[in-house]
């Protein structure tokens, strides 16, 4: 399950001998105390390093792979055939190319690519750390420097959470200044993509085995983690402090506290129980709360009707999402609904369906945030979600499922809009009484 790499370079005779070790518990679950280990011949390395590199690497560039490069893979086991090593010899230098038996986590390599002419055969027994995984002088571009920040921010992600959290300071009932607009927007920005990172950070292993993020910075060995860590760490101060001197303290405790939320507990949780789920809901009604309070300064009624549309929103949104990858989600070890309890997948998605409808039609007009045609406008938007959902419950399938998610994506911001359209303005103008007029007695 948890498939790493562990390089040992020591010198002998002018050569490097690199020894991987591979454990994949989830692999070799018949045999679990049998370790593989490779032999790696490389020239003109004489210096000691310890590395912990994982199963996904960079392509090498045609340039980089020597001729004379050997990689043999031999085998602990007791068996030892010639069969078995000739199987497990990995020749980077043959002008052939294969695609069908690439690595698992790696990018496809093209055909029609001059810089990866080579044959990478490979196991899930068997991986080899490439010469470019050992030079760390690796020049990086502005442009793909910045391409790298936002892949660690999980860029439409982040967008969707400043956007939520715009939209809450749009709603709120107070007229909109637009610095404190742009400071709530920015400082969420920062602390998500901050949150996103660690995220990352700590499941590297765990990505590696997802399709859906197996092509990410950190996977694949783009990045250093102290390089991940310090930006994080900016991001995460830089965040916090514009929400809290910009906007103010609530705001900002609001959003250091969502970061702790989603790094130290949705995450770890994500491998043991799955109310992962639950706790990520949470997460992701904070941030709209984190705008009405940066314009109100308070959390009232509708700082609270709004976590809860946002809390309501994600289980049809996540549990669509995650019905069509359920077998990578098990295959990498978390604990989904989807997964071990499909039906309740199917059934909390329905339910807080019809949750978000009475919400807008009842609610949000009873509590004099909205005018009563936010309930009829509404009524289509979210009718149209509950009947998804039961499609998605009653079909258990992959169509069903997609086109739930699909919606999901334009229901929100189109609640959100009619939300704007229809609130209540409270107008600040306190009418003071007009100082009433003494009669003074004048002598006549």
């Amino acid at each position: 399950m948890n498939r790493l790499l562990f390089s040992c370079i020591t010198p002998r005779n002018g050569q490097a001998i690199h020894t991987i070790g591979i454990k994949s518990f989830q692999l070799f679950s018949s045999n679990l105390s049998q370790q593989y280990l490779s032999v790696i011949r490389l020239p003109s390395i004489t210096s000691f390093t310890l590395c912990r590199k994982y199963a996904s690497v960079p392509r090498p560039k045609i340039s980089e792979v020597t001729s004379s490069d050997t990689w043999i893979a031999s085998s602990t086991s007791p068996i030892k055939s010639n069969e078995k090593i000739n199987s497990n010899i990995i020749d980077l230098t043959s002008s052939t190319t294969t695609t069908t038996s690439q690595p698992f986590c790696d990018p496809p390599i093209k055909t029609d690519d001059t810089d990866s002419k080579h044959t990478f055969k490979e196991t899930e027994q068997d991986v080899a750390i490439l010469p470019s995984d050992l030079n760390k002088n690796t020049h990086v571009s502005v442009r793909q420097l910045c391409d790298y920040y936002t892949r660690l921010s999980k860029k439409n992600l982040t967008i969707l959470v400043a956007s939520t959290a715009a939209y809450g300071f749009i709603v709120a009932p107070l007229p909109t200044n637009i610095l404190s607009l742009v400071c709530v927007t920015l400082g969420t920005v920062l602390t998500s993509a901050s949150a996103n990172t660690v995220n990352q950070l700590m499941e590297i292993p765990y990505d590696a085995q997802m399709k859906r993020t197996r092509n990410r910075v950190l996977v694949l060995g783009q990045m250093s983690y102290r390089h991940a860590i310090g930006f994080a760490s900016v991001t995460l101060i830089s965040g916090v402090t514009i929400l809290t001197l910009a906007c103010n303290p609530l705001t900002g405790i609001l959003g250091l506290s969502n970061f702790l939320l989603y790094t130290c507990v949705y995450t770890p949780m994500k491998r043991k129980h799955i109310i992962n789920t639950w706790l990520g809901s949470i997460v992701g009604a904070i941030p709209p709360v984190m705008g009405w309070t940066a314009c109100t300064g308070s959390i009232d009624s509708g700082a609270l009707l709004l976590a809860f549309l946002l809390y309501a929103w994600q289980f049809p949104h996540f549990n669509s999402l995650s019905w069509n990858i359920r077998q990578e989600y098990d295959r990498a070890g978390y604990k989904m609904m989807c997964v071990s309890h499909e039906r309740l997948c199917l059934v909390t998605s329905l339910r807080y369906s019809i949750m978000i409808l009475l919400t807008c039609s009842v609610i949000a007009p009873a509590i004099d945030m909205t005018t009563w045609l936010f309930a009829f406008d509404t009524l289509p938007v979210n009718s149209y979600l509950v009947y998804l959902s039961y499609k998605f419950y009653r079909n258990r399938d992959a169509q069903s499922s997609r086109k739930l998610f699909r919606y999901s994506l334009i229901h929100l911001p189109l609640l959100f809009t009619l939300m704007v359209i229809h609130r209540q303005i409270k107008t600040q103008n306190q009418s003071t009484p007009m100082p009433t007029q003494e009669l003074v007695p004048v002598p006549m």
